[in-house]
């Protein structure tokens, strides 16, 4: 039986139990408040000083935005070194350049026909440079020896004329030489080249196919080609209306070859002029008359080119041979029952016959026989040897004291 002070033991420690726990109890409840009013005021403290600093952050914005920029007037200065700025190197290439190729040079092939050249020499005053123009007229080429554009009642007239009037002294007929003339003009280096008219005997659609096929082989520009056409250029006397060949499908042919222009008849080197003079065997019409005015009024020299020559003033020969040759004055003269003159005729020879006329020399063709001699004093004209006889003209256009 536990004695009366193990009882009075136990029940003071659980009497003392309690009372601890009790007391621990009220510690936790006092010590509790007083955490969560320190906890709270740091919250507060916070709080105002987030929000202090987002009104400075504010703040500092606006007067960044509203208040002037105190260095605004103030001229920025270039600085300015006295070191130079390196240059920028250049890498060394790894490889060799790449070689630009060579354009090759075009070679034309030497003609098969010795040509005999006609030389003529102009001396112009007041010129810087030499010009070399070529000249070709009366070849007079026949291709048509059947018939076709050519009626049949005309065929035996053109094959005699094939045989003896489109044909070289040494027998070359004039469908083989004017390839041969292409050859020539091409193997030389001309600045110009001036076909003086009668290039084909009579226009049908074979002698132009042919008078086409050399044209499109020449290596000179267009502006640099000068085809004045005459009579026989133009011609359709051997072809009636049973062939159906007519002066508007031979007008057609020509503009097609290269625009047949009467306005555009000239060629312009800016210093020298070549005048050309378009159906020369008729009228010359007003529209090449105004172009004709305007090109001699420019105040540069003038080379008049045409196919039927001018009357001279001051040299019988020039008649004489013209009746040896043809039995009849063979150029426009006054009083001239074929080349009379009129007054629109009058209008460009004017041009070519008074004293102060920049013109230096009148060029032609059209007699088949060369003759050169003054028409008016200080004035000449150079008339062509026909190309069907194996001759082609060079003209030597050079400043004043340097003929050879």
């Amino acid at each position: 039986m536990p004695s009366e002070k193990t009882e009075n033991t136990k029940e003071k420690k659980a009497f003392e139990k309690p009372a601890e726990k009790k007391k621990e109890r009220v510690k936790a409840v006092k010590e509790k408040p007083v955490k969560k009013e320190k906890k709270n005021r740091d919250r507060e403290v916070t709080i105002i000083l987030s929000a202090i600093l987002a009104a400075l952050t504010i703040a500092g914005l606006v007067l960044f935005f509203i208040m002037p920029d105190p260095y605004a007037d103030i001229p920025v200065q270039e600085e300015v070194s006295d070191i130079p700025e390196p240059e920028p190197s250049v890498p060394e290439p790894d490889t060799e350049p790449i070689p630009i190729p060579v354009q090759p040079t075009i070679s034309y092939p030497a003609p098969a026909y010795d040509f005999i050249e006609e030389n003529v020499w102009v001396e112009v005053p007041g010129l810087e440079q030499e010009y070399t123009i070529a000249w070709v007229s009366d070849v007079h080429m026949i291709t048509d020896l059947t018939a076709g554009d050519v009626s049949e009642d005309s065929l035996e007239t053109v094959r005699n004329r094939y045989e003896t009037l489109s044909v070289t002294p040494d027998g070359v007929h004039g469908r083989e030489l004017w390839p041969m003339i292409v050859d020539y003009l091409n193997y030389n280096d001309f600045d110009a080249v001036i076909f003086g008219g009668d290039l084909i005997d009579y226009c049908s659609t074979s002698n132009m196919e042919a008078l086409e096929t050399g044209f499109n082989r020449l290596k000179y520009p267009d502006d640099r080609i000068l085809y004045l056409r005459a009579d026989h250029d133009y011609g359709t006397w051997y072809s009636d209306g049973s062939t159906g060949f007519d002066d508007y499908k031979c007008a057609d042919l020509h503009i097609a070859l290269d625009g047949d222009d009467n306005t555009g008849k000239y060629i312009d080197f800016g210093d020298l002029i070549i005048a050309g003079v378009n159906r020369s065997t008729n009228k010359p019409g007003e529209d090449q008359i105004q172009v004709l005015t305007e090109l001699y009024g420019r105040g540069v020299p003038v080379i008049a080119a045409t196919h039927v020559p001018y009357f001279s003033q001051v040299d019988p020969s020039l008649e004489e041979l013209s009746m040896l040759v043809r039995n009849r004055i063979y150029y426009w003269n006054p009083g001239g029952e074929l080349y009379g003159i009129d007054d629109e005729t009058r209008k460009i020879l004017d041009l070519v016959y008074a004293d102060d006329s920049p013109c230096q020399i009148v060029l032609a063709g059209h007699l088949h026989a060369a003759w050169e001699g003054e028409i008016r004093p200080g004035l000449r004209q150079h008339i062509f040897s026909p190309a069907f006889s194996g001759v082609i003209g060079v003209v030597h256009v050079v400043p004043e004291g340097e003929t050879p």
